[in-house]
């Protein structure tokens, strides 16, 4: 384990920022080629040594206050969406999760949203704990964005949805709930779904304190997932242990497009 003293002697200053310096008492030997990576995430501050491979985490105490009064307003804000505006799943919307081989009866992922046309898809936490909802609107309409994401707490904001398997040591990182649903379901691995095309430090601690050996990115297969993926891969490269296998996998299929026997054999 790092010193804890030693991170915080070299806190970056601003969430987001890495700083390399050389590990005083590195058990590898002397390092003088700065190995010692610290990190400021929303979560503290985190460190890995690429000489002898030891970690450390420390809390940010300068951010300490700040934290603990945002977990307090979080508590206070009201609602927008909650399980109140959920309902059984219209006929275009569970043609519209058919389409994708997705269990239409699972109501602990799938609902229907009370007076729209639209599919809600439930986000747990790496922990299983409940995120929110993430709506996909059925109905054509330029006005209308084709998902919107609620969240049950404001410290959750941006959070990628999880379908976690404690027993596993792959995680797949997929850009889509769909296709994190289906490698979840059709695989004995996690997997992730980031929402987005970017992987947020908190994200990024998450899976660092999982351990897997084996990370798979599938994303999308256009320009936008593609930059993605490698964004991704290049943010896991720098911070995880030199051991971790992390893989891109470029097909011209998402995830939630393969059947069950094509993720298998992509997959396992």
């Amino acid at each position: 384990m790092i010193d804890r003293k030693l991170i915080l002697a070299n806190a970056p200053s601003n969430i987001g920022e890495q700083v390399h310096v050389n590990h005083i008492g590195c058990e590898a030997g002397v390092d003088n080629k700065r190995r010692l990576y610290i990190k400021k995430t929303d979560k503290g501050l985190v460190a890995y040594c690429h000489h002898c491979s030891n970690k450390g985490y420390a809390k940010d105490e300068n951010r300490l206050s700040t934290w603990l009064n945002k977990t307090a307003a979080a508590k206070v804000i009201k609602e927008q969406f909650s399980a109140s505006n959920l309902c059984e799943i219209s006929v275009s919307g569970k043609a519209w999760l058919r389409q994708y081989y997705c269990d239409v009866n699972n109501e602990r992922c799938f609902n229907g949203v009370k007076g729209k046309n639209s599919v809600a898809l439930t986000l747990y936490g790496p922990d299983e704990s409940l995120l929110g909802w993430q709506v996909r609107n059925l109905l054509p309409e330029d006005s209308v964005p084709k998902y919107t994401t609620h969240y049950v707490s404001e410290r959750s904001n941006g959070d990628p949805a999880w379908f976690n398997r404690l027993s596993t040591k792959t995680l797949v990182i997929t850009e889509d709930y769909l296709s994190a649903y289906r490698v979840g379901f059709n695989t004995p691995h996690s997997s992730m779904a980031l929402l987005r095309t970017s992987l947020s430090d908190k994200a990024l601690f998450d899976i660092e304190s999982k351990h897997y050996e084996t990370i798979i990115i599938w994303l999308d297969p256009d320009e936008a997932g593609r930059k993605g993926a490698a964004k991704v891969y290049e943010k896991l490269n720098h911070f995880l242990p030199h051991n971790t296998n992390i893989v891109i996998f470029d097909l011209d299929k998402e995830p939630k497009e393969c059947t069950a026997l094509e993720l298998q054999t992509y997959l396992i």
